[in-house]
């Protein structure tokens, strides 16, 4: 199963394959900030990926038109949208 790793916290949660950053977040008992409740409308829920970009599904086609309206640096993705095949490490601003 894949981990999830959480900076700054260390905490990590394993998740099934494909299951989405956000599940992994939720089940981990952490906040993030989503207005829409995770139907990638409201781009809230952006996170940075630390470690393990490649361990994520391409984005979709839902990811890439919020993308379109909201844009992602470089190392970020949609916590509602990425689907994790692999181990990866995430942040944001307010952890």
């Amino acid at each position: 199963m894949p981990r999830v790793r959480f900076l700054p916290s260390g905490r990590s949660f394993d998740l099934l394959p494909n299951g989405t950053l956000l599940r992994a977040i939720l089940r981990a008992g952490l906040p993030l900030a989503r207005s829409c409740r995770g139907v990638a409308v409201c781009a809230a829920c952006r996170v940075r990926v630390v470690d393990g970009d490649d361990r994520l599904a391409p984005p979709g086609p839902a990811e890439v038109a919020l993308a379109g309206r909201e844009p992602l640096r470089k190392d970020e993705r949609y916590a509602c949208c990425a689907r994790v095949v692999g181990d990866v490490t995430i942040t944001t601003t307010y952890w």
